[in-house]
């Protein structure tokens, strides 16, 4: 066989592939969200802010699936670096079919001590990071009919001790979610909201220590502030990320059980309270 004809038969395969963005890639969630698109027939491009720890993020990739990976540094929450990503994709690319919102930044404290330096950030981070990409990408993913998955939190669904700021910037992330529904529907692009309990971790209960104010107590540094809610494998949560692009979800909880509680919550706030009072108490 001619080496144009090797060539021609690579060109083909990477034609064939649809194009995933994952932003937050480079470790946790956005790096098994990633990795599992490779392996399952995407062009993956891995964004993260630090050029180095996408690298590294892409020679972990094993070496069948790595062909399929590439890496764009960007602060997402920066608009013209925004979109300078997607002017990227449509040079190297031509099209894009799947948007993955994977950055987040949680926080530690009390909602009545938080400064509002803390809490733009932390809506930065969260809400208009996935503003910014949604916009940038969307030229390409009307082409494409395509789907953007936002990862929120089971604080988007509910408050919880010792995380407000975060809990209340994930509510606007699941308000931001479901206007971009509403408004892209007839434009064909589908958007949905992924909200998982706490992700396990190899620092789990480390992360946050130098937050943790010393009038706190120790359990607000541990997942999810301490919340009674089994950790979540990140290869499981991206499994599920992958089955709502491919069936058009619109929103999940996870662990499953749980939406039944938001629910009473929603419709009976007194219990609601009382339930995550219970569920992010230290006691057993």
């Amino acid at each position: 066989m001619s080496q144009g004809r090797v060539e021609s038969m690579v060109d083909e395969v990477f034609n064939d592939r649809s194009v995933a963005v994952v932003t937050g890639a480079s470790s946790g969630l956005g790096y098994a969200v990633a990795s599992l698109f490779a392996q399952t027939g995407y062009q993956v491009v891995l964004v993260g802010r630090d050029p180095s720890r996408v690298t590294a993020a892409i020679e972990r990739f094993p070496l069948d699936i790595a062909p399929f990976a590439s890496g764009y540094a960007c602060d997402v929450t920066d608009q013209n670096d925004v979109q300078k990503l997607f002017e990227f994709v449509k040079i190297q690319y031509g099209k894009l079919h799947v948007l993955v919102n994977c950055v987040g930044k949680s926080d530690r404290g009390l909602l009545q001590d938080i400064s509002a330096k803390q809490m733009q950030h932390l809506f930065e981070v969260n809400v208009l990071s996935s503003l910014y990409c949604t916009q940038g990408a969307l030229p390409l993913l009307e082409q494409s009919g395509g789907v953007v998955l936002n990862v929120g939190s089971l604080a988007s669904k509910v408050g919880a001790r010792y995380i407000g700021g975060y809990s209340t910037v994930k509510h606007a992330l699941a308000g931001l979610t479901q206007q971009f529904r509403l408004e892209l529907k007839h434009r064909g692009v589908h958007v949905c909201l992924l909200s998982p309990g706490p992700i396990k971790r190899s620092d789990e209960g480390q992360r946050y220590r130098d937050q943790v104010d010393s009038n706190l107590p120790d359990q607000a540094n541990r997942p999810g502030g301490g919340t009674r809610v089994k950790g979540l494998s990140p290869e499981y949560v991206a499994q599920v990320a992958l089955t709502m692009i491919q069936k058009r979800q619109a929103d999940r909880v996870l662990p499953r059980y749980l939406r039944l509680l938001i629910a009473i919550g929603n419709m009976w706030p007194r219990i609601g309270d009382w339930l995550l009072l219970k569920f992010t108490s230290s006691k057993n």
